[in-house]
């Protein structure tokens, strides 16, 4: 299981944002019970934006519980010593997609939502998003937790989006194919 010092840093590699002081606030509260989602109905999760940066596309999940479309994303779990491996699991368990070509080394933006009620105890996540590259001729696969899962264009995205997903989405592609570029 991650430790709060490996969270903590990982968190701290993040680009500035509104969101940096709310997990700081977390971890000073909650401690290590912060990264878990029995701990509190508040805690950290990890998500992954899955992009094609020749296709300007990116592989979206139609979530099962909030029946709208968003990155892959969830809770933290034993086996995750980092939020980044973190991030590639959810990815990889909700695609279908298996050894992504490029997992950003450090996390492309920080997100804090409430969540509705289909959420159960969960009340609001703090989401720690990295980003993945693949092609949009890999064939993704839907898991037991998704409605469905699909590539789409940038300029022909679905309605049903996360809230607030479609203003920050051309935001998180940019920052995905920023850190792919300067890996390449």
């Amino acid at each position: 299981m991650i430790d709060l010092a490996i969270a903590r840093r990982e968190v701290g590699l993040a680009p500035a944002g509104q969101f940096v002081a709310d997990f700081g606030d977390l971890f000073d509260q909650q401690g290590e019970n912060a990264l878990n989602r029995d701990g509190s109905g508040r805690h950290v999760t990890a998500s992954c934006l899955v992009f094609d940066p020749d296709a300007e596309s990116v592989l979206l999940n139609h979530h099962g519980k909030a029946r709208l479309w968003g990155q892959f994303g969830g809770h933290l779990e034993p086996v995750d010593d980092s939020l980044r491996a973190a991030a590639r699991r959810e990815a990889e368990e909700e695609s279908g997609l298996t050894g992504l070509s490029w997992v950003s080394p450090t996390p492309i933006d920080l997100h804090v939502h409430d969540l509705s009620t289909a959420f159960g105890s969960c009340t609001r996540h703090f989401d720690v998003v990295f980003a993945a590259a693949a092609s949009v001729s890999e064939s993704p696969s839907v898991s037991a937790e998704s409605l469905d899962v699909a590539w789409f264009r940038l300029d022909e995205l679905p309605d049903d989006l996360m809230p607030d997903l479609p203003s920050r989405l051309p935001g998180l592609y940019r920052a995905a194919a920023d850190a792919f570029g300067n890996h390449a």
